[in-house]
């Protein structure tokens, strides 16, 4: 009966958790983040206001558990365009999976917390970086990281800012050649250079 009890009581935590997301996403597609209270999100959720703080200390709790793990999948997706010299076809794919969700997409990165969304996907971009195992370069990778993860979601917000003028694959070429080759290809060129010497 305990496990039973347990189980009810993950079961009402997940739930709650689910609609406070959700009301956050739902807030974030009308203001800036700066200026969602607690108070408007419970009630969008359709929960008591001491229940929030059972679940979380602040709002930007909600929004890094929100953000945190589209993050996480859109950045699985752009990852291996850096680790290929062909990074055309994970490029359409990111590009196909952003554009599937572009409401989505579209208040993460265009709304009130873009910044935030933006901050979160370079700070999981360098994370990644530090595992790799590439050469030396003449940049650093960090930095090298830090410019083009944040070129491409700044690419992605500019992108779904425009409507359905560009499909998902034009704006896949257009990420490979401003951002992904010129960076993909000034390592292999700097890794080449140091085997060579």
């Amino acid at each position: 009966m305990t496990s039973a009890i347990r189980l009810s009581g993950d079961t009402r935590k997940r739930k709650t958790r689910e609609a406070l997301c959700a009301a956050m996403l739902d807030l974030l597609a009308e203001k800036p983040f700066d200026e969602i209270q607690i108070l408007e999100l419970t009630v969008r959720a359709g929960v008591g206001y001491a229940t929030f703080f059972r679940h979380y200390a602040q709002p930007v709790e909600v929004l890094d558990e929100v953000a945190g793990e589209l993050i996480r999948e859109l950045l699985a997706m752009t990852v291996p365009a850096f680790e290929r010299t062909d990074s055309a076809a994970g490029l359409r794919s990111l590009c196909s999976y952003v554009f599937e969700r572009r409401a989505l997409w579209h208040t993460l990165l265009t709304g009130g917390a873009g910044y935030r969304v933006r901050a979160e996907f370079v700070r999981q971009a360098r994370e990644w970086s530090r595992h790799g195992d590439g050469g030396p370069t003449s940049v650093p990778v960090d930095l090298g990281t830090v410019c083009a993860a944040g070129s491409a979601i700044d690419a992605l917000a500019w992108w779904l800012d425009q409507g359905e003028a560009y499909s998902a694959e034009e704006m896949a070429d257009f990420i490979d050649r401003l951002i992904i080759s010129p960076f993909v290809g000034r390592m292999a060129a700097d890794q080449s250079a140091k085997r060579s010497t």
